[in-house]
């Protein structure tokens, strides 16, 4: 006899789910989101735009693509002071804002050489910059290799600006130890170049260290006191630098910013000319 196998009872199929209703307004506020976000951008970026004013502050906040307005008046030549603080530089912008000069650290002490150095010293010359080498000098270093160390770096070309001596430590050396060994640098440099080299302090340092002993050489100052401007009034400087915190485009970050005592014509004639075989 045949037994019967039990049927087993059929799962239920799943009844689909019912597609979602109202979900119209998801694309639509998406839509709406875009275009304000859109129409936000615009206003950003497009200058004089509503939000213009936050886009500059950011800019001024990462010191990017912000400029500030050169604050000595009555001098028409500008230009700027660069180191290995200042590593990448858009010289064709920089250019563009009528900067005519520009001094670059080359070396300090008796050994360093500033890794940025040639970079910059070829760029400020490609693009029409007006170009000077300068050596920080410490006192309490042999400054006859010190003068070795610049010289070795530094070989200028005819239409450069005449070498700098950047003198604003002591390194706890009396005066008359700090002058001659200036006096040493300057003396060599000068009988290499036949051009005499300008000096760079700032205005405490000149009066308590060094004035009255190299009024033959050009003066660079540093002087950051805008409401104390009369105190430079009777010094003979050709280069003042107004500010440590300068911005230009093209440049990141802080920089030192300068103006020439004379006309474009003035600055020329201080250029190195080689003598002619």
């Amino acid at each position: 006899m045949a037994s019967s196998t039990p049927k087993r009872p059929r799962k239920p199929s799943p009844r689909k789910k019912p597609a979602p209703q109202g979900t119209w307004w998801k694309p639509l506020t998406l839509g709406i989101l875009g275009f304000i976000l859109l129409c936000l951008a615009i206003e950003y970026y497009k200058e004089g735009g509503r939000l213009a004013f936050f886009r500059h502050k950011v800019e001024e906040a990462t010191n990017t693509n912000s400029l500030t307005k050169f604050s000595p008046s009555g001098f028409e030549i500008v230009g700027l002071d660069i180191s290995h603080h200042n590593r990448q530089i858009d010289w064709k912008q920089v250019k563009a804002q009528k900067i005519a000069f520009s001094f670059i650290k080359a070396t300090e002490g008796i050994t360093h050489q500033d890794r940025y150095f040639a970079r910059h010293w070829k760029q400020a010359k490609k693009h029409d910059v007006l170009r000077g080498a300068y050596h920080f000098f410490l006192p309490a270093r042999d400054a006859e290799k010190q003068a070795r160390n610049f010289l070795d770096r530094v070989k200028l070309e005819a239409g450069d600006l005449p070498p700098v001596l950047d003198v604003e430590v002591t390194n706890h050396q009396p005066d008359e130890e700090i002058r001659a060994g200036v006096q040493l640098w300057l003396d060599m440099v000068e009988e290499e170049y036949n051009i005499k080299p300008i000096i760079y302090t700032n205005y405490a340092f000149y009066e308590k260290h060094l004035a009255g002993h190299f009024d033959d050489y050009p003066l660079w100052v540093a002087h950051y006191s805008p409401e104390n401007n009369h105190v430079l009034a009777n010094h003979n400087w050709v280069f003042w630098q107004h500010t440590e915190n300068g911005k230009l485009k093209g440049v990141k970050g802080n920089l030192d910013l300068n103006v020439f005592k004379g006309t474009m014509e003035d600055l020329y004639n201080m250029c190195y000319e080689p003598d002619s075989l």
